[in-house]
């Protein structure tokens, strides 16, 4: 009996340390050495596979089997796939295994499937032979790959989450804007990487999509993205951008242009509740003119040493151009018997050339320091001039306002990091120092000059590990916040840590959960030390003794995943304690009753948002069918005042390819937002749209609210008790509106891998408080 006992443990044993065999190793591109991340490793014994796992953020990968010969396969979007064979007895460590680039091009590639590995903290999306033929640029890949809770404006090319926040956009790992990513040929991009819940390096972002893209070594593009109005010829998009590369060198040019010049008609109603008695206003609108034109350009020198160092040098400048603000309005406003025109035009440019210098380098035994300076200029110019005008029969007497605002900022931001890899622990320790002077004159019926100096610091420190399925990043940091004007100084400290969860729950399910505490800084426009009158009845005024806030976070996800179908669960609580939130009081000037609309450190704000979604993919993800639903419930708590507001919405679209053509249609009702008392009312939206691509060209035609009566409209209310308003803002010509898009791809030359940038920096507030109504 001593026997048989023995032998089943010596067998258990052996089986136990049979099935324990590690196999591990790191795949690199065999150009430029970078590591390739969500490599599909398969290890097969004849045509049956035994076990399989995808490469990680290093390239990568840890398998475990049993003794014997297998076949190790490498498999790869745009890279030609590798077999070798093996014989495993024991821990086996196969070094570094290079992969090659396919001759092909990448449109020619079929990825079969899904195209989606899910990883407990992050998503790769490896876009298919359709996904990539129907694209003309990385926007238009993002739309075409139909990422639940991220949605894409075709009319804007603005990307946000679906509880409407910005994502944070990266190319290689480098911050990017929206117009660098239209940039990206989608021939070059490799996969997407989608982070719903990102660490506290990402700074707050809400979510980050990750172009990981190839880079030419020698030659250059060139793209074209020219988009117009047919039936609204004032509206257009055009867009073009140039690369060339020699050595270790290249250089990038990128312009967007992004003209408006439309007609919009505004209705307000207005309650005033002074102590003297109540006045209404009901102000019936004429089309007045919107006109801007902003420009965006941006020069690049990046320099690349190998794997040892970097150097990046971005020349920005943004600049806008407004001949016709979109609060313009020409109107006849009623007060009971008496009526008046009014006429308020307000007109403004503003530049903000900037310098980025970003430097990186690569240590021994994977270690990295990167380090970002940014100065930027932002000079502005606002004029304004407000009549209400009494007509006949009206004995009223006319109000004219004339404001001019000359705006100077000039801000520092300097940022520094340090990484560690090990084999499953990742450190992040980083500092970041914004340093701001701004010096704002106001001219007109005030006269006046305000000098603020603010800065902030923050530092922090990340813990990333996975266990098996399971995975966190614990991360912990302080902000401090100094601000003075007029002599008069503050300063604050606030925490700022972070708890980011993620469980595989196997078969397609994952949870994932995210805790963090944070802060933000008022406004400079808030802060500033003036009143600016907006009208007859109200004044506008900045609050020198606004205090930073604090506010907590807290949000979960529940995926399920199968090859037809994805179901996902979101939901998100947020607590914003004491924010800065309009106030309204009234007071006596010149003996006339006015509205003070001011800023204060309020009792606190709640949100809660919900959003459930369905996504079915069919024929080899030809076809995707989205449908997401949401609601939100907003609680604004003032020191004097409390509001609520419950907004249920959907989102749908379909989505199809075949063959170079696409069609696309979308559905949003309208997102509300609350915040102190203004209620404003979101987009409500459908466009149709029909596309076509070849290899270097393609089109495509638009059509937006095709089934829109009323045109296209805004609405802004006003709760506050003393003075309650209803503004409604519509352009009747925004219906049925055709756009037509034509796009070029020209290329040349072979491929290389770039540096990857890791963190960029810019500012874009003016800091001036605005008089407009």
């Amino acid at each position: 009996m001593k026997k048989v006992i023995f032998l089943a443990v010596a067998a258990i044993c052996a089986m136990s340390m049979a099935a324990n065999n590690k196999v591990s190793g790191v795949i690199k591109d065999a150009a430029d050495k970078s590591a390739l991340i969500g490599v599909n490793i398969s290890l097969k014994q004849g045509d049956q596979q035994i076990t399989g796992t995808v490469t990680d953020a290093h390239g990568k990968f840890n398998l475990e089997t049993e003794t014997g010969e297998f076949v190790l396969e490498c498999s790869y979007i745009g890279y030609e796939p590798i077999g070798m064979s093996i014989a495993i007895n024991g821990n086996t460590n196969l070094g570094t295994i290079e992969m090659n680039e396919a001759s092909t091009e990448l449109g020619e590639v079929v990825v079969e499937g899904q195209g989606i590995i899910q990883k407990v903290d992050r998503q790769i999306l490896l876009p298919n032979k359709e996904q990539m033929a129907a694209s003309s640029d990385g926007v238009s890949l993002l739309q075409n790959l139909q990422i639940p809770r991220i949605v894409i404006n075709p009319v804007e090319n603005t990307i946000k989450t679906l509880s409407d926040e910005a994502v944070q956009l990266r190319i290689n790992g480098i911050e990017a804007t929206s117009e660098e990513v239209m940039a990206i040929n989608p021939k070059d991009v490799i996969r997407i990487e989608y982070h719903d819940q990102p660490g506290v390096r990402y700074n707050g972002a809400a979510a980050v999509i990750d172009y990981i893209v190839k880079h030419r070594d020698t030659g250059g593009s060139l793209m074209l993205n020219a988009s117009n109005g047919v039936t609204m010829p004032g509206w257009g998009e055009y867009h073009l951008s140039g690369k060339v590369h020699f050595g270790k060198s290249s250089f990038s040019l990128i312009g967007h242009y992004s003209p408006r010049d439309i007609n919009w008609t505004r209705t307000n109603e207005e309650t005033y509740n002074f102590s003297t008695g109540t006045l209404e206003n009901r102000e019936i609108g004429e089309p007045t003119r919107y006109k801007l034109n902003p420009v965006n350009l941006g020069l690049t020198y990046n320099w690349t040493n190998g794997e040892k160092n970097m150097l990046n040098i971005t020349l920005r400048d943004f600049m806008m151009f407004t001949p016709h603000a979109k609060s313009n309005r020409d109107s006849h406003l009623y007060q009971g018997t008496d009526s008046f025109a009014i006429h308020d035009h307000e007109s403004s440019k503003s530049i903000s050339p900037s310098l980025d210098i970003y430097y990186q380098h690569n240590l021994p035994n994977d270690q990295a320091i990167f380090i970002d300076v940014v100065g930027t200029y932002i000079g502005s110019k606002t004029d304004r001039h407000f009549e209400q005008i009494p007509l006949a029969g009206t004995f009223a007497d006319s109000t004219d306002v004339i404001s001019s605002v000359k705006g100077d900022k000039w801000s520092l931001i300097g940022e520094a990091i340090y990484e560690k890899d090990w084999e499953k622990v990742a450190l992040t320790v980083g500092a970041k120092h914004t340093q701001q002077w701004m010096k704002n004159t106001y001219l007109g019926n005030v006269d006046e000059t305000v000098n603020m100096t603010t800065a902030e610091t923050y530092a922090f420190a990340e813990v990333q590990q996975r266990i098996g399925k399971f995975s966190y990043a614990a991360g912990i940091g302080a902000m401090h916040t100094y601000i003075e004007q007029a002599g008069q100084k503050q300063s604050t400290w606030i925490a700022r840590p972070q708890l980011t969860m993620s469980v595989d729950c196997g078969k397609g399910v994952f949870w994932k959960y995210k805790v963090y505490m944070s802060g933000y800084q008022p406004s400079l426009s808030a802060m500033s030390d003036v009143a600016q009158q907006i009208d007859k009845y109200q004044i506008r005024k900045g609050n020198p003794n606004l205090k930073p806030v604090m506010y907590v976070a807290n949000e979960t996800e529940l995926s399920w995943q199968s090859k037809h179908v994805n179901l996902n669960l979101w939901a998100n609580y947020s607590y914003d304690h004491k924010p800065i939130m309009e106030e309204s009081y009234e007071q006596l000037i010149d003996g006339a009753p006015m509205v003070i609309r001011t800023y204060d450190n309020q009792r606190g704000f709640h949100r809660l948002q919900v959003s459930p979604s369905i996504q079915m993919r069919v024929l080899q993800n030809r076809l995707i069918f989205t449908v997401a639903p949401f609601a939100n419930y907003y609680v604004s708590q003032g020191n004097n005042y409390t509001h609520t507001h419950f907004n249920p919405g959907v989102r749908a679209s379909i989505m199809g390819m075949y063959n170079g053509w696409q069609f696309h249609a979308d559905v949003t009702t309208r997102r509300n937002n609350l915040w102190g008392e203004t209620l404003e009312y979101g987009e409500f939206y459908h466009t149709i749209s029909i596309g076509y691509n070849q290899d270097k060209w393609g089109f495509r035609v638009m059509m937006m609210n095709p089934f829109s009566v009323k045109g296209y409209s805004r609405d802004t209310k006003d709760l506050s008790a003393l003075a309650p308003n209803t503004q409604h803002a519509e352009m009747k010509d925004f219906h049925q509106t055709l756009i037509l898009n034509f796009h070029c791809n020209l290329d040349f030359g072979t491929k290389r891998g770039e540096g990857e940038k890791r963190i960029n920096n810019e500012d874009k507030e003016s800091g001036i408080l605005s008089g407009t109504k």
